[in-house]
């Protein structure tokens, strides 16, 4: 047994760096193939490339300590050391990849770590090499050295500095109207789409220099002249089926920091959006999100030089210096697959544009499916509980991604909603904010409907309350014996989407539903519904249509017991949506007009900073809609809080709308333009 241990160990001690360098290069390899799939939200591929990023680094570095530790002495000529410290400079490129500069946007706001980390990497890699290079070495090989570490350490300060480009202070600060700044800007911008394989239509051509729009920021129109250039816009303009791109925005990185852009700005891109098709200004949108990834995320100009570092150690003579074929074999391997490392992104990167297209679509989640399989758990949900991930598994396991098809009527709901309110509903600057607060109050007074509790559950009640009260009420609908059986209208489809994922912001995402959302609500109302359901005799297959069944039979009851609000008010909701609209398709489409409102009014008040930190993961839904609606010359976050006209206070154009004591028919007149409980 101790003559096997002691066999183990030096086996340990003489592959242990050789191991370490392959295992640095297989983490590199990892995060490359990562970056073209981080989006795409396949299992387990986030903890995978997490791990990787936190220990490409960090195996490097103790890949170079080690390194150190074994040439201590410096060695004599003709072993095997000079190709070991030849993977110095190896290990310094495989610290300096350029595919995930970032994981999080975290990462971004501690650029200056990384600067104590290429330091680091750098002091220990030259240290190694100068102390044990052996007097005589190969020529070619000290050539190939002296290469690899001068890019790779241009490649390692790159990285911090890119990191620090991407932050929120630098692009704050980069926002000033500076016109050398302003250059700089569009500048690195016609790169980085040259760089995208974007089409030449996407890259922005103004035809203004610095000093107008500097001009343009400070005698900027007020809202209500915006509001009727705009107006105006909608009204007249024509659809060109041969344009192909609206132009990506200049000023594209400035919304994701929550900067306003001036109106007269907004005007000249709202002239050319509107007049694309809507599948032309969906891909203009998706292109923006690609641009504004890769500024965030990665770090997308590139240098090469290891083919001629391989091309030198290819014609060393390997035999006639004695080196161990175990060596020679790791070092074509680093070599080779350093240099790949370096071109596949100029070959892949609309692969990687097509990823982060491609990952725009819907997540689904569901309070009653919840309940349903919490209340019958499985034998894996049991295990996952014993293993106390339970949790974890509930918010990830089970999230479900809507069809493509889904996704592009969703948009299609979205813009039509946009459109008609810049043609029915906004009249001037007071109408314009209150149409960005929507919740569902003009589908309601559109339909002429003035039910207590639809508007007590919209206007009454936090917006999380809304959310949750809502989605039970579109569940209870579905499964409500007066539904047709199959139902097939696109409505009660579109609704359903869009409600599970609103539910799903609310439990996986909250931060980004609204500012203040309750993430506790979801487990709440869950155990209202089990209090509410207590006694019933539930099947032992139990799935979520019969779950609502039950709901529905027992909220007839006379006393249900105190369970809260959310799950009576959506009881409610549902009795007047029966009782005052006989027609299915035309409930539908309130239903379906409701959530639209709630969509738009989530995206347009989520933090631009929250949907580029939300894209680290996966571009979300919301991100989607956000930047759409902005594109449609609606309200953005900074919006909201940073441009109030003059005379109107805190929530003062809100609050105004037609008083309860105006006669039927006049309040009928006027609710399009006014969000009040009638």
């Amino acid at each position: 047994m101790a003559v096997d241990l002691s066999r183990a160990v030096g086996w340990w001690e003489e592959w242990q760096l050789r191991i370490l360098v392959l295992g640095s290069l297989f983490l590199q390899l990892v995060l490359f193939a990562g970056s073209m799939v981080r989006n795409l939200r396949i299992p387990m591929s986030r903890l995978c490339i997490w791990l990787a990023y936190l220990g490409a680094d960090a195996l490097a570095i103790y890949a170079l300590a080690t390194l150190f530790n074994r040439h201590k002495q410096p060695p004599g000529a003709g072993s095997s050391s000079a190709l070991e410290v030849l993977w110095a400079p190896v290990l310094i490129h495989l610290g300096g990849q350029h595919a995930i500069t970032a994981y999080s946007i975290e990462d971004n706001e501690l650029w200056r770590r990384h600067i104590v980390t290429v330091v680091s990497q750098v002091t220990v890699a030259l240290y190694v090499f100068c102390k044990s290079w052996p007097h005589g070495g190969d020529k070619r090989l000290l050539q190939a050295a002296i290469l690899l570490f001068v890019v790779g350490i241009l490649k390692l300060i790159r990285k911090p500095l890119t990191l620090k480009s991407a932050s929120l202070g630098s692009v704050m600060t980069s926002s000033i109207v500076y016109p050398e700044r302003r250059e700089e800007n569009e500048e690195s911008l016609r790169r980085l789409c040259a760089y995208l394989c974007l089409p030449l239509q996407t890259v922005i051509t103004s035809t203004k220099d610095a000093a107008e729009m500097k001009r343009e920021e400070e005698h900027d129109l007020s809202l209500e002249e915006y509001v009727q250039k705009a107006r105006e816009l909608v009204q007249v303009t024509q659809i060109d089926n041969d344009e192909r791109g609206g132009g990506v925005r200049e000023d594209i990185e400035k919304l994701f920091v929550d900067l306003s852009a001036p109106y007269s700005r907004r005007v000249r891109q709202l002239s050319s959006y509107f007049k694309l098709h809507h599948k032309n200004a969906y891909s203009t949108v998706e292109t923006e999100l690609t641009l504004a990834f890769t500024m965030i995320y990665t770090n997308f100009k590139l240098v090469f030089a290891l083919p001629a570092s391989v091309v030198l150690f290819a014609k060393t003579h390997h035999k006639d210096r004695h080196y161990k074929e175990s060596d020679v074999k790791v070092t074509a391997v680093l070599f080779c697959c350093t240099a790949l490392l370096e071109f596949l992104p100029l070959f892949l990167s609309p692969c990687v544009t097509g990823a982060i297209i491609c990952s725009n679509k819907v997540a689904q989640h569901n309070l009653i499916s919840f309940y349903a399989r919490r209340s019958r758990p499985t034998h894996f949900m049991k295990f996952s509980a014993l293993m106390c991930c339970s949790g974890y598994i509930n918010k990830h396991w089970y999230i479900e991604q809507a069809p493509q098809s889904a996704y592009m009527v969703i948009k299609q709901l979205i813009v039509e909603h946009v459109k008609d309110g810049w043609k029915q509903c906004i009249i001037d600057a007071p109408s314009y904010k209150r149409f960005n607060n929507l919740r569902g109050q003009w589908t309601l007074s559109r339909h002429k409907l003035h039910g207590q509790q639809q508007w007590w559950s919209l206007q009454q009640v936090p917006f999380d309350w809304s959310v949750l009260i809502w989605h039970l009420a579109t569940e209870l609908c579905l499964h409500h014996p007066r539904t047709s059986a199959a139902i097939e209208l696109t409505a009660a489809q579109s609704s359903k989407l869009i409600s599970n994922y609103m539910i799903y912001l609310l439990f996986i995402r909250p931060e980004m539903l609204m500012p203040g959302t309750r993430q506790g609500l979801f487990m709440a109302t869950c155990h209202d519904i089990g209090l509410m359901l207590k006694g019933e005799n539930e099947p032992l297959s139990a799935d979520a249509r019969t779950v609502a069944q039950q709901i529905l039979r027992t909220s007839q009851s006379s006393s249900i017991g105190d369970i809260g609000t959310m799950v009576p008010g959506a009881c409610k909701v549902v009795k007047e949506l029966m009782e005052l609209l006989e027609d299915e398709e035309e409930r539908w489409k309130v239903i379906q007009g409701v959530w639209v409102e709630m969509l738009c009014s989530s995206a347009s008040s989520c933090r631009g900073y929250l949907h580029a930190k939300s894209m680290g993961e996966g571009v979300e839904f919301l991100t989607f809609v956000w930047l759409l609606l902005s594109r449609l010359g609606m309200e953005t976050f900074a919006d909201k809080f940073q441009r109030l006209e003059p005379g109107q206070g805190q929530g003062g154009d809100l609050a105004a709308g037609v008083s309860a004591s105006e006669p039927q028919e006049a309040r009928r007149e006027n609710s399009i333009h006014a969000t009040t409980t009638p």
